[in-house]
């Protein structure tokens, strides 16, 4: 398999896993083993449906482990000490960070900063090996910089990161349904900012903010921009955008259906790859 495929599977494979953890949650399966890494001191235990989900998300973690650490052997192998060797680097750091995370997450009692911080690593871990595939299928000869209006990609990455955390802060303090209604809230398009309410609007808020500037930064790169890959990536993430939008409304309307909420999570990550390879091909030069 080439290298390029490898890690194109493998971010497949961690895409997936995004998620899979949010249905974890979701199923109130999170804590379904008090214990970490064994479930009631077994690395088999008798299973139930919530046991079946939480331990089933740990071996599938577990392999996507040792798949990253194997990528690091085949990068030093085929490209040695490079800037993909590097990268593959910050891939294995960011895995070892992502197990003490989920370890805490169980003993630290599903602590919502510990949730968000095991969502944003895995993302971080995503991107990383996306990267790498990117990297290596060599259709970029050399850093474009400075590239035009970069810093409105920048803002954009930057934007959506902070929405899915701001979404994980939604999950992990149970706030999905504190507003029983979409757009408004109770009937209120500013209600009062108090308890979970906070979580849920500025959620709300900074998705629409979010949204004028994915159609803006597509919009620019129509008429401004030459590279057709940075077009064809925006636009998609404008579509995913809107579809983000509608599960977002249907996930309200209809009480966090659980297979929704995970294609939301899922959803999210979609946009932010979108937007982080346009990026990409903004500032490589096409060879």
């Amino acid at each position: 398999m080439k290298l390029t495929t490898y890690y194109f599977t493998l971010s497949g494979m961690i895409l997936f896993n995004l998620m899979f953890g949010p249905l974890v949650r979701a199923t109130d399966s999170g804590l379904a083993c008090p214990d970490w890494p064994l479930c009631y001191g077994k690395f088999v235990p008798e299973w139930t449906f919530h046991i079946f989900m939480e331990v089933g998300h740990r071996y599938y973690s577990g392999a996507i482990g040792i798949l990253v650490f194997w990528g690091l052997f085949r990068v030093y192998k085929s490209e040695g000490k490079g800037l993909l060797f590097r990268i593959a680097i910050l891939s294995s750091v960011l895995l070892v960070s992502q197990v003490i995370l989920g370890a805490l997450t169980v003993t630290k009692l599903l602590h919502p900063t510990t949730v968000n911080l095991h969502l944003l690593n895995a993302i971080l871990l995503l991107l990383t090996c996306g990267t790498i595939a990117l990297l290596a299928k060599k259709d970029t000869a050399a850093w474009n910089w400075p590239p035009q209006a970069w810093q409105i990609f920048v803002l954009l990455l930057v934007g959506i990161f902070y929405q899915i955390f701001l979404g994980g802060k939604v999950s992990s303090n149970y706030a999905g349904l504190a507003c029983p209604d979409f757009p408004t809230c109770y009937g209120e398009w500013i209600p009062p900012m108090e308890g979970n309410i906070v979580y849920q609007m500025e959620h709300r808020y900074f998705g629409y903010l979010l949204a004028l500037l994915v159609f803006g930064t597509t919009s620019y790169a129509i008429f401004y921009l030459k590279a057709e890959k940075v077009k064809f990536y925006l636009k998609l993430a404008s579509y995913l955008i809107v579809l983000q939008i509608l599960l977002g409304a249907f996930n309200v309307i209809y009480h966090l259906p659980k297979l929704l909420t995970g294609i939301h999570t899922l959803n999210a990550v979609l946009t932010l790859l979108a937007c982080y390879t346009a990026t990409f091909y903004h500032f490589r030069k096409v060879s």
